[in-house]
């Protein structure tokens, strides 16, 4: 029986296009807020096909480009487009996140210092009696929001975050913590993953 060989060069589609320079300038906020100095942080879309758009490593994230963004399978979490740039490291973080989350279509990661701070006890972050908890999934600002927090893997651990990372989402909260590393925020559009960055940001700066 023939089997159909997968496309070594996809393209985004025009949606999918849209949604990577959307993601692009959402890097950029990040890197001028200082969230991403040097090459840290990291970005992706979930595309067709049972792919992701991962962004490549090494790159600053002021200056990243959407035509540079690798497509990566969700299953095997292999880049298929040969090339000499590399998905970023962090990338098996993004791919749990898909694999868990049917309706997240962008996942933003990036390093804003008070959440970090908050987060270096490895314990989730909670929140009570504030109004900017509804944004991150509370019915009111009288329930206890919590933000789940993960170890920070080393590099030799980080690859099994891909089946792991979906044991710490907590329903409606839109994001997990690497403690005393870095938030990973997903939405149905990059500015949106980016807005519960902001908030949660807000409410870790407004309850030290």
């Amino acid at each position: 029986m023939k089997t159909e060989m997968k496309n070594p060069f996809p393209s985004p589609t025009p949606l999918e296009s849209v949604y990577l320079r959307e993601l692009v300038d959402v890097a950029r906020r990040c890197y001028d807020r200082g969230w991403s100095g040097g090459t840290a942080g990291n970005f992706s879309i979930r595309g067709q096909d049972g792919m992701i758009w991962q962004s490549p490593t090494g790159w600053c994230k002021g200056e990243l480009d959407p035509k540079k963004f690798i497509p990566v399978e969700l299953s095997s979490m292999q880049a298929v487009s040969p090339g000499s740039a590399k998905p970023s490291g962090e990338m098996p973080v993004h791919v749990g996140i898909f694999r868990s989350v049917k309706s997240a279509m962008a996942v933003v990661h990036t390093h804003p210092p008070h959440l970090v701070e908050a987060s270096r006890s490895g314990k989730h972050i909670q929140f009570e009696g504030e109004e900017m908890q509804k944004h991150l999934g509370s019915h009111d600002h009288l329930e206890i929001s919590k933000i789940p927090v993960m170890t920070n893997p080393t590099p030799e651990q980080m690859p099994d975050l891909a089946n792991t990372v979906g044991k710490h989402i907590i329903e409606k909260v839109p994001m997990v913590v690497l403690a005393a590393h870095g938030v990973y925020a997903w939405g149905k559009t990059p500015m949106e993953a980016l807005s519960y960055i902001e908030a949660a940001e807000f409410l870790c700066q407004t309850n030290k």
